[in-house]
């Protein structure tokens, strides 16, 4: 009953629904990395504890072993940088599309670009680039097969494109 009252209004003020409307124009969409991406940094930040706190001075006893260099904190611990560095570029990098155009976000700033200036699309194999008149951008995290979910976000600047067939590989058969 409440939807049915709420779809009546072009637009909600007020209340958990401000700002949403009827759903009459295209939802933006983003693309951004997975969040299990973020294991990397998990796997860097260990795999840097050893080499970040540890000096490079091994000994060896009268015996010829070698004997464990000591903790340190030294130029070596900034090797640390390295899991967070991955982390903020696993985090900003992203692709936003919406009826307005669309914002590329890399690691450092980002970049906007009306529809006005979007001459088109490229395909470079797995990658899709944006074309303008001062040359083309790479869409990061946008692959060929989120073409569809980008022209529906696009708001009709974009040509629809179904969506793709998922491929499924013939089965064996048994033999007798």
């Amino acid at each position: 009953m409440l939807s049915g009252v709420l779809a009546g209004h072009d637009e909600n003020d007020t209340g958990y629904r401000a700002g949403v409307t009827s759903g009459s124009g295209a939802a933006a969409r983003v693309f951004r990395l997975p969040a299990s991406a973020f294991l990397i940094v998990l796997f860097l930040f260990f795999g840097a504890i050893p080499l970040a706190f540890t000096s490079s001075n091994f000994t060896f006893d009268e015996k010829g072993s070698a004997q464990g260099a000591p903790g340190a904190f030294g130029w070596q611990t900034t090797i640390l940088l390295i899991p967070v560095i991955a982390g903020f570029f696993i985090g900003r990098t992203a692709t936003f599309v919406d009826t307005d155009g669309i914002r590329i976000r890399a690691l450092f700033g980002s970049r906007r670009f009306t529809w006005e200036q979007v001459r088109g699309l490229s395909l470079d194999g797995r990658n899709v680039y944006l074309v303008t008149a001062d040359g083309s951008y790479r869409l990061p995290c946008v692959h060929v097969v989120n073409l569809a979910a980008l022209s529906r976000a696009s708001g009709g600047h974009l040509p629809e494109l179904a969506e793709p067939k998922v491929k499924v590989p013939p089965q064996r058969r048994r033999r007798r």
